[in-house]
């Protein structure tokens, strides 16, 4: 194995050439890999087609699977030495700190994330940072994902949503909806993705940001987004990214925030409940929240109810529209979350 360019004081050390490497790389890309085996190489090689557009480096940490991803990061540190940097430990120390870990690493004036089992399209980086550069309001930009399965095979879309700007406002009324491995901003939002010092999902990460600027979609489908893959939290630990969700809407400041933002936010979260609870026939999904977003609302309970059923009205209504509408090929267009 290659020897460590250097030791950090977590007992993390970085594989890398410090002499080969990019000196003032315009993109750092972040990649959390963990048991990503079977996905890792299409991820690296996405990015490396990046390198056309920009300046990048590419930092993957690296969390002690039990596959062969770490194999797989080494050897593309050793064929790339002038963009790759591997972070990594004798122990596993999960991805809170194996996120901040390659954050407090990165040296690009910007940053974009992606997870070991995504991949992005080319051209991806540099759509994304020209929009950053012409609109200096902007916090972060996001691009819509197609979605595919463990095979690679083509689902549908990640989202209903087109080319549109959200303030915090718009993200805590409607939720969660923005694909985080497509995500990309500027480096001086590190300090404010740091403030997460607890395990948390993207939701989070996404409400800071908006704290400090709109965010943006864009409407191509540059970034590939793989469901239900081996590890995924969404798919393997679904209780604990609703208590997550929940943390994340809790984490806004009050005061940033109407009345009505966080009523619709909470009747949103709410939405999503029912339909967990009507997908797998477990009530006790509805019973565990029901009294806590009543409990947080700013509102009664019968004007909160109100919004809850039009939440639920709202986004069953655009399930039915969208059971008639096909894509390019002639299929049914399948969307993995309506806003």
């Amino acid at each position: 194995m290659p020897q460590p360019d250097h030791c950090l004081p977590d007992g993390t050390y970085e594989i890398s050439d410090s002499v080969a490497l990019v000196k003032h790389p315009v993109v750092s890309v972040l990649m959390l890999a963990y048991n990503h085996g079977p996905y890792l190489s299409q991820a690296i090689e996405g990015v490396l087609a990046q390198q056309s557009d920009l300046s990048i480096e590419l930092l993957i940490g690296e969390d002690c699977s039990s596959d062969n991803t770490r194999e797989i990061a080494l050897r593309y540190q050793s064929e790339h030495p002038e963009v790759m940097r591997v972070f990594m430990a004798d122990r596993n120390v999960g991805s809170l700190l194996n996120h901040r870990r390659i954050l407090l690493a990165a040296r690009g004036a910007y940053h974009a994330y992606l997870d070991g089992d995504d991949y992005w399209l080319p051209g991806k980086l540099l759509r994304q940072i020209k929009y950053l550069t012409d609109n200096p309001s902007c916090t972060a930009v996001f691009t819509n994902a197609l979605t595919i399965d463990q095979n690679g095979n083509k689902i549908g879309v990640f989202n209903d949503v087109g080319s549109e700007q959200f303030d915090l406002r718009a993200l805590l009324r409607r939720g969660n909806f923005l694909n985080n491995s497509s995500v990309a901003y500027r480096s001086k939002e590190r300090d404010a993705l740091l403030e997460i010092n607890v395990p948390a999902i993207d939701f989070r990460a996404h409400l800071l940001l908006a704290q400090t600027g709109f965010l943006v979609q864009l409407p191509e489908l540059l970034t590939a987004y793989r469901v239900g893959s081996i590890g995924s939290m969404v798919a393997q630990s679904n209780d604990r990214v609703r208590q997550l969700y929940w943390e994340a809407i809790m984490s806004v400041p009050r005061e940033l925030v109407h009345d009505d933002d966080l009523a619709y936010g909470l009747a949103d979260f709410l939405r999503r409940v029912i339909f967990r609870t009507l997908r797998t026939g477990r009530a006790v999904y509805l019973r565990k929240w029901v009294q806590p977003v009543f409990a947080a609302s700013p509102y009664g309970v019968l004007r909160t109810s109100l919004i809850v059923a039009g939440s639920v009205a709202r986004i069953a209504f655009k399930e039915l529209v969208g059971r008639w509408r096909k894509g390019s090929d002639g299929r049914r267009l399948k969307v993995l979350y309506r806003r």
